[in-house]
């Protein structure tokens, strides 16, 4: 019987990331895979202070949240799957693994998907001691194994002005399949060039419909860039996900820098 995969992004847009933390929720029937965010001012200060996946009141991670750090309105995604075997549909497993830094001024940690376990995209929360929203994320990005899979996530952040001491939580998604279903995940990838607002995007590649999730990579060296986008790229006509993009800012004084761009294809046997 045919096995298909579903992708599917649910997405909110709040009016101020500063109003409080954005959250958006996938639909009964679809598993959470990943998540992104866009804080879509323009200047140069709209960056996120965090990009994470939450539970609903049945403890399930269902969801995702985000914030930034200036008053601009700020997109969010929730991306999900839906598996089906001959039009029925599939029990897909999924568990979260996280880690938190201690409290410092410049936090970074990562977490380690456990074995069995296929990795498909991840997060960072931020927790500032200081005043709220003043420690930005630097980055935010898949670890990658000798076998070439997600094997966990890992994340950092500061604050650009006053050194304020901050934990981040790093967030790991990990799915596989039921019912005699076996999931498996590629990863395909996309880099910029060296300037002060780099960004990068990836496509999945022709006949790949499902990109599950993604995230973004400092190229460079060093804690000056600051993370403003990492969310699905999604066809206007059919909703279908085709891609991931991912954007970063450059603190004043600053070099310049690059990213690296992920996107993270699904496929069952």
């Amino acid at each position: 019987m045919e096995i298909v995969i579903e992708s599917y992004a649910a997405v909110g847009v709040s009016g101020s990331a500063t109003s409080g933390v954005a959250q958006v929720w996938l639909p009964p029937g679809y598993t959470l895979t990943c998540g992104g965010a866009y804080d879509l001012g323009r200047g140069p200060a709209n960056t996120l202070t965090s990009c994470y996946p939450i539970r609903n009141p049945q403890g399930d991670y269902n969801g995702w949240a985000a914030a930034g750090c200036e008053p601009f309105p700020l997109a969010v995604y929730a991306i999900g799957i839906k598996v089906t075997r001959g039009g029925m549909p599939v029990r897909v497993e999924q568990k979260v693994f996280c880690a938190t830094s201690a409290r410092v001024s410049e936090p970074g940690v990562s977490a380690r998907l456990g074995a069995g376990w296929i990795g498909t995209g991840g997060g960072a929360q931020d927790n500032c001691a200081g005043a709220a929203g003043s420690n930005v994320l630097t980055a935010s990005f898949p670890l990658i194994g000798p076998d070439g899979k997600i094997c966990g996530w890992s994340v950092s952040g500061k604050d650009p002005q006053e050194e304020a001491q901050a934990r981040v939580t790093a967030f790991v998604i990990g799915i596989r399949g039921a019912d005699g279903i076996a999931l498996d995940a590629s990863i395909v990838l996309n880099s910029s060039m060296m300037t002060g607002f780099p960004s990068a995007m990836v496509k999945a590649p022709r006949g790949s419909a499902v990109v599950a999730g993604g995230g973004a990579l400092r190229a460079a060296a060093g804690q000056g860039q600051m993370l403003s986008a990492s969310c699905p790229v999604i066809n206007g006509r059919d909703g279908r996900l085709t891609g991931w993009y991912a954007a970063r800012k450059v603190m004043h004084a600053a070099p310049t820098g690059a990213i690296t761009t992920y996107g993270v294809l699904l496929e069952a046997a």
